[in-house]
């Protein structure tokens, strides 16, 4: 008896790339033994509510898009009893694809599907943002709107270079909050322009090449704070820290955790894997160890 895959994919991620391979990933499926449905995502949290609806239809749920589609069937899976979520494969096609890239999982599509036919499933941590799952980042500040803002025709033209251009002009007039940040490894009270906690070596686009590349099922994120520039040399050492992953620069903080708090007096805007999260003047945000099951190459 065949096993049953559910192929969703976002018709409208990245450049389509998607569609004039289809047939050949359909193709790889079906030689791999499975028996495919094809399901074409119609709408924001469509993967999240599809997965939470048939997930136990199938043998293994296949996600094809960028990030954000990513992390919608997540969303949706972890919220399955345990024992109910169905092993998840992925197919990178966004724009950016930073999860994809901590995954290693080939950017080709059909490298991709290969991989998910022929490779083993690794478990993953996930992360709760007050009660929203997200899969790789939770961030504030200067950059943050990048992604969520940038119009999807820019991206599908630019790709990559469309979220520098965008955060290029987000450097002309930033802000900064008064922040007190609380956890079992630090507590301190700071002006920030910037910060995050995340579980991806890849932040938009940008690998993370020093020691601190994160292990993505070990029960702890990452989080990096950066305080507020008083000259322009501040400034300077901010960015150069962050395009050579140099953490250590007097103006970030950086620390490992499995939950942190964020007090503010006035609310802060921030983003989940890349779109809007709300505002926030209190929010916790945490690890959910090894929650869901991706299949990656041996």
């Amino acid at each position: 008896m065949k096993k049953k895959l559910l192929l969703m994919f976002n018709p409208t991620s990245g450049k389509s790339q998607i569609k004039p391979n289809l047939w050949n990933i359909i193709d790889i499926f079906v030689k791999g033994g499975y028996d495919v449905t094809v399901y074409p995502t119609q709408r924001r949290m469509d993967a999240h509510d599809t997965i939470i609806e048939r997930a136990e239809e199938f043998d293994r749920v296949v996600v094809c898009g960028g990030d954000g589609t990513l992390s919608e069937a997540v969303s949706g899976l972890v919220t399955l009893p345990k024992d109910k979520r169905t092993v998840l494969g992925y197919i990178p096609s966004g724009s950016t694809n930073d999860f994809g890239s901590s995954l290693e999982i080939p950017f080709d599509n059909i490298e991709a599907a290969r991989c998910i036919v022929e490779g083993s499933p690794m478990p993953c941590d996930c992360g709760l943002f007050g009660d929203r799952h997200f899969i790789y980042i939770a961030a504030f500040g200067v950059f943050t709107d990048v992604s969520y803002e940038t119009p999807q025709r820019t991206k599908n033209i630019l790709g990559h270079a469309a979220y520098v251009l965008e955060g290029m002009k987000r450097l002309k007039d930033y802000s900064y909050y008064h922040i007190i940040v609380e956890s079992e490894e630090l507590i301190t009270e700071d002006d920030f322009i910037f910060g995050f906690v995340s579980n991806t070596s890849s932040i938009g686009g940008f690998k993370n090449r020093s020691e601190y590349a994160p292990m993505l099922n070990d029960g702890l994120f990452e989080c990096v704070l950066i305080k507020k520039p008083n000259s322009p040399a501040d400034l300077q050492n901010i960015l150069s820290a962050l395009v050579t992953s140099d953490y250590d620069c007097p103006e970030l903080l950086k620390f490992t955790t499995n939950k942190v708090r964020f007090i503010t007096s006035e609310p802060v805007k921030w983003t989940t894997d890349g779109e809007d999260g709300g505002e926030h003047t209190d929010i916790t945000v945490e690890v959910i160890p090894q929650a869901y099951n991706i299949v990656v190459e041996n």
